[in-house]
């Protein structure tokens, strides 16, 4: 009896923290800017961290669209700028890094005010009720200008004035606007002396004052260009449970060093201290209790295993009796069969040049994980070193069978490119 009750201390404790359920959350992004890069490290990030989890990447065809599919429960995280309107069901959890705007004019366009360059000529803004498109429209009210004036174009490559919310340029992405300027809205001594940035973010509290330094962009910013910036931040569905967003926020935030390297804002963005007060989206409570450092209990992380917990405590009082009997008879321990078929499949691994193929090795690596715990629940299987190094064996063969399909996918793309 003394050895009997280790062992089911052991399984107990496989059991709760090796949750064999898979679950699946959609995460919506536009393809602009490093925003691809994010969310791939974040898919990386959570599942790694998060045995049970498995991310999948949607690229949106907008903000809006990709707002729609959040609300209606199509998608459950997305990436999108804090200059986007409310909607019923969705929260903030938070802010990624800071877009900034750059404002592109022709060598050939008066650029000595804001005025005579949106009266120019043809002006890019972005898609139609976009963030950009939005932010434009109040600078245009901001400035009292009048919209009949201006000329609006969807044709980038015929606008003499160009206008993007991003992240910092890069020296091969600044080729593309050879010919052209950068918009500064004042003197950078002017910032803090109630300059026109600072009466523009008194107006609209979502966007901030920006400087980007001289010679940060080579050629184009011989002087400081003083502008704008909007946070990007990450949103979920409202209903997603709080112990899920308190553990994907903590997660990514704590791990900030994995996305530094994707760009230079991101280093003062990803931060737990960001300013919650200029959210336009409320912040998800899960996001908040840990924020400001009020972690769920015990009880409320696990109530979602309640559950399964309550099914291995009767297994537990009600097998005694057979497990007892089970360690006289000393029944031969069968993970070997679970170890052969594992690498079996690590080993087809190499030739998977399909990514139906992995997915199959994967559903069929979690079928065997399923059933090695109801054997280990039926007393089939000893709950031993060897059963252990079972489970994390096939956690990494499944992640593998990920990095294979994404490696298979990338290829693919390169070849129909």
């Amino acid at each position: 009896m003394k050895k009997i009750i280790p062992r089911l201390v052991i399984i107990f404790l496989l059991v709760t923290s090796c949750n064999p359920t898979l679950n699946t959350f959609k995460f919506i992004y536009n393809d602009e800017g490093p925003n691809e890069e994010i969310a791939l490290r974040m898919e990386e990030l959570l599942e790694s961290k998060f045995y049970n989890v498995d991310i999948q990447l949607i690229k949106g065809v907008g903000t809006n669209a990709n707002l729609d599919s959040l609300s209606l429960g199509g998608v459950d995280i997305a990436l999108v700028e804090n200059y986007v309107n409310y909607q019923e069901g969705i929260s903030s959890a938070f802010s990624v890094y800071s877009e900034v705007l750059h404002i592109f004019y022709r060598e050939d366009i008066d650029g000595s005010s804001f005025e005579s360059m949106m009266y120019s000529g043809p002006i890019y803004i972005g898609r139609a009720e976009s963030p950009t498109y939005n932010m434009m429209m109040d600078l245009f009210d901001f400035y009292g200008l009048d919209p009949s004036r201006i000329e609006v174009t969807f044709d980038m490559p015929q606008a003499g004035v160009i206008v993007e919310f991003t992240n910092l340029f890069t020296l091969e992405k600044l080729k593309n606007y050879e010919g052209f300027k950068l918009f500064s809205f004042d003197q950078v001594e002017n910032i803090g002396n109630a300059s026109i940035v600072e009466g523009i973010a008194l107006k609209y509290p979502r966007l901030s004052p920006f400087v980007i330094p001289e010679n940060s962009y080579w050629g184009y910013t011989m002087d400081p260009i003083v502008t704008l910036s909007v946070d990007l931040i990450m949103v979920v569905r409202s209903d997603l449970l709080e112990v899920t967003v308190n553990d994907f926020t903590k997660t990514m935030l704590r791990n900030r060093q994995v996305f530094t390297s994707i760009d230079p804002l991101l280093f003062n963005g990803l931060r737990e201290d960001f300013n919650q007060g200029i959210l336009n989206i409320p912040l998800h409570e899960g996001a908040r209790t840990f924020l400001d450092r009020d972690e769920p209990s015990f009880l409320e992380r696990y109530a979602e295993l309640g559950g399964v917990i309550l099914s291995i405590v009767i297994a537990i009082f009600s097998g005694i009796v057979s497990l007892t009997k089970w360690q006289a008879q000393k029944k031969k321990d069968k993970i070997d069969e679970f170890y052969e078929d594992l690498m079996n499949i690590k080993n087809a691994i190499p030739k998977i040049n399909q990514i139906p193929t992995a997915i199959e090795y994967v559903k069929r690596v979690q079928a065997a994980q399923n059933k090695a715990f109801e054997m280990l629940i039926a007393e089939k299987l000893v709950a031993n070193d060897s059963f252990r190094i079972y489970m994390e064996l096939s956690k990494e063969t499944i992640n593998e069978l990920r990095g294979k399909m994404r490696m298979v996918k990338a290829k693919n793309a390169r070849t129909t490119s």
